[in-house]
């Protein structure tokens, strides 16, 4: 019974000890009095080759408040703070020293590279971001045009600060998104070149400040080898999403020959399929695409129940798709001779022995490569009404 009651006395310590452990909470807490959050960076080149890191922190005490908008209230939602140095830890170091709390990153929403910054380089910046313990591997990349600090200073009229603007802006597809981790694998792939987002600021209302608005991504920048070398259009930018198999959201106006007024259609879902072809000794890509619509405007006096009418619609939105990549495939393979296409890719992927003699020459190969573009649109709704509105009976044409 002695030695009975001795291990029931030890069993009874040993729970009593495990739960003191476990009730104990978390050993590395973060408190939020202690920290400064960090919504978003901005990254520029400066003189002396050094750069200029700028954050965009958070107020607790007034986002807790449920203000809305960065002139809702006598406070402002963010405060901007900045630091040089010779490197990104160099200007975080200074950074810290100016602040009375540390540094929290584990919010960290999006990163703009300066337009010089860019033009200098962008890798060894997003190494050191990748590598950061705390940092985000999805935080949203983008370059600016002219200073990313200028960008994080704004004051948007709605979002609690331009960091949630440009993040709600990149999660709408509407044009190039690209994470930190995404654009790191882009650059490492064969091709070494990426695309990124370009934003500038949105001329402010009538009677507002300068800074009472909001960035907005407007182009998109492109790298060769982590070095901006220039930017195309929203036009060009969604001819290359097309053919990278990455257009999410789409909107195609055509005009049927022999009528009058538009069609619009909703891409509902697309997909794209690369395949590098080799015979007699040449190199050919072939880019196959599937898409489907819902025609979301008929400004012509066609009547859309018609199989014939929706086939014709079909025709002339294929010959709008194959112009946009036409267009891209003129400005960046021709002009720029830049393969942010994953034609590279493509070709390693299939032929892996014949791309090892084929990447050192790949530069010289690419521009002149012969790329075939086979489009198929496929319309599944009409909309709600058949007829077109607005128009006599017998004027419909069926």
């Amino acid at each position: 019974m002695a030695i009975g009651k001795k291990v029931r006395r030890a069993l009874v310590f040993l729970l009593v000890s495990i739960n003191v452990v476990i009730l104990g909470g978390c050993w590395d807490r973060e408190e939020i009095n202690d920290i400064a959050i960090v919504l978003g960076i901005g990254i520029d080149q400066v003189k002396n080759g050094n750069i200029r890191l700028t954050v965009e922190i958070a107020v607790p005490r007034v986002i807790g408040s449920g203000q809305m908008g960065g002139t809702g209230g006598d406070k402002e939602e963010t405060i901007i703070r900045s630091g040089t140095g010779v490197t990104i830890a160099d200007a975080i170091a200074q950074l810290q020293e100016r602040l009375p709390r540390r540094l929290f990153w584990g919010h960290m929403k999006i990163v703009i590279f300066g337009e010089q910054a860019a033009k200098v380089g962008i890798r060894e910046h997003l190494d050191f971001l990748i590598r950061h313990p705390q940092t985000r591997t999805r935080c949203n990349v983008f370059v600016g045009k002219g200073s990313a600090k200028s960008m994080l200073e704004l004051i948007p009229p709605i979002e609690q600060s331009a960091s949630e603007v440009l993040r709600e802006m990149a999660e709408s597809r509407t044009l190039m998104r690209k994470t930190a981790k995404e654009t790191l694998q882009t650059l490492n792939s064969e091709a070494e070149t990426v695309l990124l987002p370009m934003v500038k600021v949105l001329p402010p209302p009538k009677g507002k400040k300068e800074i009472e608005t909001i960035p907005f991504i407007y182009s998109t920048a492109v790298f060769k080898k982590d070095r901006m070398i220039g930017q195309i259009d929203d036009y060009i930018t969604r001819g290359v999403l097309w053919i990278r198999d990455e257009i999410k959201l789409a909107h195609v106006t055509a005009r049927v020959p022999g009528e009058r007024g538009n069609i619009t259609s909703r891409m509902i879902r697309a997909h794209t399929d690369i395949t590098p072809k080799h015979e007699k000794g040449r190199w050919k890509i072939i880019v196959n695409v599937t898409s489907e619509h819902d025609i979301i405007l008929n400004g012509t006096k066609l009547d859309l129940l018609s199989e014939r009418n929706i086939q014709r619609i079909e025709t002339e939105l294929e010959k709008d798709i194959k112009r946009r990549m036409r267009s891209a495939l003129d400005q960046l393979q021709k002009d720029m001779k830049v393969d942010v296409f994953g034609f590279a890719d493509a070709i390693h992927k299939k032929y892996p022995s014949r791309w090892r003699h084929l990447k050192k020459r790949w530069n010289d190969v690419f521009p002149d490569l012969p790329v075939e573009l086979n489009i198929t649109v496929k319309v599944r709704r009409p909309g709600m009404n058949f007829p077109p509105q607005g128009v006599p009976e017998q004027e419909v044409k069926e």
